[in-house]
């Protein structure tokens, strides 16, 4: 009989959520699943015809600190947050990372697609590569936003510390990443970008980061760049290539890059494995 004891109490704790679970079941009722120490704020942008949807999530204990926390501003925060914000919280639990704060940015609605293609292109893409886009070409407008609204709200509102702050985008928000650091280099110190839509319009990020060139010499920033092995390989792995390589012949004083290869994965699945590595790169703990 005393074998038979931790067998009944850990069969008692493990029915405990099916029994809680059949009770919400039974009474017709339905909890929802929160997400610990976040918030979700409408804000609407005094110069776009846009109202976002800012998901924030605060590292544990960020309360009761009186210290100042780095910043991830987060692209396509309606598919990534959840994602995001579990990742960053294991790591931290892990010792992996230094606590920082997420803010996503997120539209909430069924047009995201279409409005994520506005905000994230500097350019229509006249290839039409991946089809018709008729919103694209915004990107300069949502950077004024992110300049002259979101960022200053959010240093205004949370313990940030400035000179950390981090953007995270994926596909078209990895086109977005790379217009932005080459364009307003000094709104963010960190980068991160997967799978990045570098082909776009023909390859015009290559014309800016030229352009560029010409009158830098230094580019002082921490990039993590990623790509998935089975993604599109002349539509996205070979432009991300020679994207990379000319970067890296320019010899930039100041930037801080790396580079990598998620095996077995494609456009969509290499995502969580970048975002991981990524941020490990750039929030790693010494």
């Amino acid at each position: 009989m005393k074998n038979l004891i931790p067998f009944f109490l850990c069969f008692s704790m493990l029915s405990l959520p099916l029994i809680a679970a059949q009770n919400y079941k039974n009474e017709g009722q339905h909890a929802e699943v929160s997400l610990e120490n976040t918030q979700e704020i409408l804000f609407k942008s005094k110069n776009l015809d846009q109202t976002y949807i800012i998901q924030i999530a605060l590292p544990q204990g960020y309360s009761k600190s009186c210290a100042s926390f780095p910043v991830i501003f987060l692209l396509d925060s309606d598919k990534s947050f959840g994602m995001a914000r579990d990742i960053i919280d294991w790591l931290i639990w892990g010792q992996k990372i230094e606590k920082v704060i997420i803010v996503g940015i997120s539209y909430g609605d069924e047009d995201w697609w279409q409005n994520r293609s506005r905000d994230y292109t500097p350019w229509k893409d006249r290839t039409k590569i991946w089809g018709d886009w008729p919103l694209a070409g915004g990107a300069d407008n949502f950077l004024k936003f992110l300049e002259n609204e979101l960022i200053p709200w959010v240093d205004s509102n949370y313990k940030i510390e400035k000179s950390e702050r981090a953007i995270v985008g994926l596909s078209l928000g990895g086109l977005f990443v790379s217009y932005t650091m080459i364009k307003a280099t000094h709104l963010f110190g960190k980068y991160l970008m997967s799978g990045a839509a570098l082909i776009w319009d023909a390859k015009h990020i290559f014309k800016i980061e030229e352009e560029y060139s010409k009158s830098h010499k230094a580019l002082p920033i921490r990039l993590y760049s990623a790509v998935g092995e089975l993604d599109e390989k002349d539509n996205v792995i070979k432009p991300w290539r020679e994207f990379h390589s000319i970067i890296e012949t320019r010899n930039y004083q100041g930037l801080e890059a790396k580079t990598e290869i998620i095996l077995g994965e494609g456009h969509i699945s290499s995502w969580p494995a970048a975002f991981t590595k990524g941020i490990i790169y750039l929030f790693g703990r010494n």
